[in-house]
């Protein structure tokens, strides 16, 4: 049920940025507005997956803290 809620959320935070990135420098400069474009897109993928991806309050009975034992420590949980 949240993710419905959520989903068109952050769609439509992803997409006003790149929207207006696209539409101010993209008519110029192409290329420049395409990489702006995939780094905020790559940053807010790493942003909902780290800090919205699992809640603290989840059940965690084989997994102490949510993270299991093989997960790398140089990859934020």
């Amino acid at each position: 049920m949240t993710l419905l809620l959520l989903a068109p959320l952050m769609w439509i935070a992803a997409a006003t940025p790149l929207i207006i990135l696209l539409s101010t420098l993209g008519r110029r400069h192409r290329r420049t507005a395409l990489a702006a474009g995939l780094v905020f897109t790559l940053w807010f993928t790493w942003f909902a997956v780290t800090e919205l991806g699992m809640p603290d309050s989840y059940p965690a009975p084989l997994c102490p803290g949510n993270v299991p034992p093989w997960w790398p420590g140089f990859i934020p949980a």
